[in-house]
C-alpha cells in the first residue's frame, strides 16, 4: 500500500469517527440538537411525549427511553427545566440534560461506555460530586462543573464504565439538582 494511500485510509477513518451535529456533546451548551439555557419550547427536545416525568414548583424531570438493545435496559435521555437564575418563577428553562446513549459523544470520543480511566485522561481527577442509587445499583457522579459536564459511572474504579454523560449549564448549583436527580433516577418505573 503506498503512503498516499495510507494517509488517505487515516484521515478517512479519523473523519469518520467524529461526531455529527446530531451527535455532538458540547459541555455547557448541548447534548445532541437537545440545547441548555432555552426554553423547552424552543430547545430541540425529542417531539413525542416523555415516558416519564415529574414536577413540582416549576421545576420538572423528563425522560424519553430508547429501543432495547439485545442485551441490557433501554437508553434514555433525561431533561431538567427549572426557571432560570433570577426568573420570576414564570418561565423555564433547560438545565440539565443526560444520557445513557453511547450515541452521543463529546469531540475527544468519550461517551457512555467509556471508562472511568479516559474520562480522566481528558479531564483530569473530577471531584465526586455525589453518589446516588438508581435500579441496578449505585452511580458515582464525577463533575467538571465550570465546563458543564459530569460523567455518572458504576464505579470508582478505573475501569468503570461510564453509565450516563450530563450536560448541564456551567454556573449552576450543580448538588441542588443532584439530589432531585438521583431521587428522580430511583423512583420512576422503566420499560421492561
Amino acid at each position: 500500500m503506498t503512503l498516499r494511500l495510507s494517509l488517505l485510509l487515516l484521515a478517512t477513518t479519523l473523519l469518520s469517527a467524529a461526531p455529527t451535529p446530531q451527535q455532538l456533546v458540547v459541555p455547557g451548551r448541548s447534548l445532541g440538537q437537545v440545547q441548555l439555557g432555552l426554553a423547552p419550547a424552543t430547545a430541540h427536545l425529542p417531539t413525542t411525549p416523555p415516558n416519564s416525568t415529574d414536577g413540582a414548583m416549576g421545576k420538572a424531570w423528563a425522560s424519553w427511553y430508547g429501543a432495547r438493545p439485545a442485551h441490557g435496559a433501554p437508553t434514555e435521555l433525561d431533561v431538567y427545566t427549572a426557571p432560570p437564575p433570577g426568573d420570576d418563577g414564570s418561565h423555564r428553562s433547560v438545565q440539565v440534560v443526560r444520557s445513557t446513549s453511547p450515541y452521543f459523544q463529546l469531540a475527544n470520543g468519550l461517551h457512555a461506555g467509556s471508562n472511568l480511566r479516559s474520562i480522566r485522561a481528558a479531564y483530569g481527577a473530577l471531584p465526586l460530586a455525589t453518589t446516588y442509587s438508581v435500579p441496578g445499583g449505585v452511580r458515582y457522579l464525577y463533575d467538571a462543573g465550570p465546563k458543564g459536564i459530569a460523567f455518572e459511572t458504576n464505579g470508582k474504579a478505573l475501569d468503570s464504565k461510564c453509565t450516563a454523560v450530563i450536560v448541564h449549564l456551567p454556573k449552576l448549583a450543580a448538588k441542588k439538582f443532584y439530589v432531585s436527580m438521583g431521587q428522580y433516577l430511583h423512583g420512576r418505573t422503566k420499560p421492561r
